[in-house]
């Protein structure tokens, strides 16, 4: 009984989280404190932005919702940004031993002259359960797209899941493998120290989901974050600090009925 509990909490948990196309595809930390925007802040999301990354760089995030083992998701990502074709991979894990998922995926990106960059990424995914014999998977693409009009604007276009082919047991109906998201942002670098950014998003599970939030800079290598969520009303706190080649970022998510969730990220970048 203790299990088919987790199990069930495992399958509704995405209903509960703005952007959750599945328990996998997490934002990273920093995005997640300054409200959860995929598609202008997170490489996890929109592959065009690893074209853009400063530098080399390993990442590791851990999110976990509500304070719940069974709900903690992980990912490990090598970001290799280059003049002539950027690439990612990510590999992210979620769930526990009667339930679990697991997600690689391939990111390359272009930069198409100084304003323009393009990016796509390829995604297998499958589920592993004690409730079934068999296991689903699916094979999906991302593709994103960000516009950089003036050097202190960033407007990003990103389609998640779009194509997506179902296989394996195809009778096992798993919501997050059939959800896709369409997602339209943007980011505005006030001053230097001072980051606006907001996303529109849209998907078969809601008609339209919105997030905002801002980072703020006050020293060199500190920022704060804070952010809100819509569909339910999700405010959201983040720090990170910067020390010679490693960044770590923390991030926390107040859920009005579930309560806190919060995630960890580490960077090393070279």
């Amino acid at each position: 009984m203790k299990k088919c509990f987790w199990i069930l909490c495992v399958l509704f948990c995405p209903l509960f989280h703005l952007f959750a196309v599945n328990n996998l595809r997490i934002v990273d930390i920093r995005s997640m404190g300054a409200g959860g925007n995929g598609a202008t802040l997170s490489p996890l999301y929109n592959p065009a932005l690893i074209a853009l990354c400063p530098k080399k760089s390993v990442r590791i995030n851990y999110f976990n919702r509500y304070a719940l083992k069974e709900l903690g998701a992980c990912n490990g990502s090598l970001y290799l940004p280059n003049p002539t074709l950027s690439l990612g991979i990510d590999i992210s894990a979620f769930g526990y031993d009667a339930y679990r998922e697991d997600l690689f995926r391939l990111l390359l990106a272009k930069r198409l002259g100084q304003k323009w960059t393009l990016g796509i990424s390829f995604q297998y995914a499958f589920v592993q359960t004690e409730l079934y014999e068999e296991k689903s998977s699916r094979l999906s693409t991302d593709v994103g797209m960000v516009y950089s009009p003036v050097n202190n604007v960033l407007i990003a276009l990103l389609i998640m899941n779009m194509p997506s082919v179902q296989m394996g047991d195809k009778s096992l109906e798993i919501k997050d493998f059939e959800a896709y998201l369409l997602q339209m942002g943007f980011n505005w670098e006030v001053i230097n120290n001072i980051l606006i950014t907001c996303t529109l998003g849209s998907s078969n599970e809601q008609t339209v989901a919105f997030a905002a939030g801002v980072e703020y800079q006050p020293f060199e290598d500190f920022s704060i974050r804070a952010g809100i969520q819509g569909k339910p009303f999700l405010p959201s706190f983040g720090i990170g600090y910067r020390f010679s080649v490693f960044t770590i970022d923390v991030a926390t998510v107040f859920h009005p009925i579930l309560g806190v969730s919060s995630g960890v990220g580490f960077q090393l970048s070279f």
